[in-house]
């Protein structure tokens, strides 16, 4: 079995591994979107025997920021491996581990992080030297009529249209100090994540004070079933948290939903304003670290990463 990084010509191996992972397809655009689109680039590692692409492990490159400071970072996507391949025990190291393994020491970092399932945050743990899983706060509140009175002196827009990258790029200068460690979210990573996802549809509120041009929030939902997703937003601290939420619970309201359903961590300000606000709160997907540098540790990661939704990138 050959281990190496991915190739150009390993296209349509991925994407046929894939489909025998998953049951589905992994069209060629969403493809090209992820690992040739993203804005800080993305790479795979993988297992080939008989000329078969037999395990996957990909990652996206990342930007983090957290007071003055950026971190190189992947997130890995797609860790797969073909049924006939697969470890029945944690112990016996597999081609989807030594693909992994690869994929660690051939691409310099700080540090890794995801959002997996449960077999596969323990198998990272035990076999990639993963942090030991935590698990996101999910906030669910039922939205009704009541107390969701429009504030006179906002102006919300929807559509990619009502928002330029230079103004995207200012609010997220504006805020980034005062946020926790968080994805570096320019204009040039929300329009790749959002907008231009193919097979996706993602809608983007622009809010604006009437006295002014600049936006002073923005934010990004998508819709499923009943509930409505709060994916990301950014907010200037002249807006007040329970304004902002007033404007989800109405932007909600509008499209007919019923519950308004977002993620905050503990250490973020917005989770006290979540829970005074009646949201309810639940045990979500796990997240892990798999730390590369020395200048950090894991409990940095776990207690100052303030994640979001859209951070998901199954969301």
């Amino acid at each position: 079995m050959e281990i190496r990084e991915v190739r150009k010509e390993d296209e349509e191996g991925i994407r046929s591994l894939f489909a025998a992972c998953f049951g589905k397809e992994l069209s060629r655009e969403e493809w090209v979107w992820k690992y040739r689109g993203s804005p800080w680039g993305a790479t795979a590692s993988v297992a080939v025997e008989g000329g078969e692409i037999v395990a996957h492990y990909g990652g996206i490159r990342m930007e983090f920021f957290f007071r003055g400071r950026t971190f190189h970072v992947y997130q890995p996507c797609d860790v797969m491996t073909h049924p006939r391949y697969r470890a029945r025990i944690f112990s016996r190291k597999g081609a989807m581990v030594r693909a992994a393994e690869h994929f660690y020491a051939t691409n310099p970092m700080d540090f890794a992080f995801g959002f997996a399932s449960e077999r596969h945050s323990i198998l990272g743990t035990k076999q990639l030297g993963y942090t030991r899983h935590n698990h996101v706060r999910v906030l669910t509140k039922k939205v009704t009529s009541s107390g969701l009175l429009w504030r006179p002196l906002l102006k919300v827009k929807r559509g990619w249209d009502s928002i330029e990258g230079g103004d995207l790029d200012s609010l997220w200068e504006k805020v980034r100090d005062s946020h926790g460690l968080s994805i570096m979210k320019s204009s040039r990573y929300l329009f790749w994540r959002y907008r231009d996802r193919p097979a996706r549809e993602y809608f983007p509120l622009t809010i604006r004070s009437l006295c002014r041009t600049t936006p002073v929030a923005f934010a990004v939902i998508s819709l499923g079933g009943s509930d409505m997703f709060v994916l990301d937003f950014l907010c200037t601290e002249t807006l007040r948290a329970d304004t902002l939420l007033k404007v989800f619970g109405r932007i909600a309201i509008e499209h007919g939903r019923e519950n308004l359903v977002l993620w905050a961590h503990r250490k973020d300000p917005l989770f006290g304003t979540l829970t005074s606000n009646r949201f309810v709160q639940k045990e979500g997907i796990p997240n892990s670290f798999k730390v590369i540098t020395d200048a950090i540790d894991s409990s940095f990661l776990v207690g100052n990463y303030w994640y979001r939704m859209g951070d998901y990138d199954a969301s």
